[in-house]
């Protein structure tokens, strides 16, 4: 069975979700009600921190498209963390998610982005 865990917390009144772990067939239920119990009601949007994630097959990736489809009509924004050298980055960009939300490198800048909109 995979694993991966779901962490909020809040920074500058914002919503960060952490997922550590890997995001797979067998726990991607698990993991999109965790994430989406998450997004906020109101406000610029949230960030999906997945610095620590070690593995996103394709039910991972639909779970983001979900997820930053239904803040797109909310009017909010979904920014996701992932460093450089992450295979999950390398994921995104090939599934062209990068082409709907944010996509930086460290929680810092996904801030930056949801302060300034």
């Amino acid at each position: 069975m995979t694993i991966a865990n779901v962490t909020v917390e809040r920074r500058d009144a914002l919503p960060v979700v952490h997922v550590r772990g890997e995001v797979e067939l067998p726990n991607s239920d698990a993991v999109r009600a965790d994430i989406l119990a998450t997004v906020p009601p109101d406000g610029p949007g949230m960030i999906l921190d997945l610095t620590q994630t070690t593995h996103l097959d394709s039910s991972g990736v639909r779970l983001l498209f979900e997820v930053a489809e239904r803040l797109r009509v909310r009017r909010q924004l979904l920014v996701l963390v992932a460093t450089e050298e992450a295979l999950v980055r390398r994921v995104i960009a090939l599934t062209k998610l990068d082409d709907v939300v944010f996509l930086v490198a460290t929680v810092n800048e996904a801030l930056n982005i949801l302060q300034n909109v």
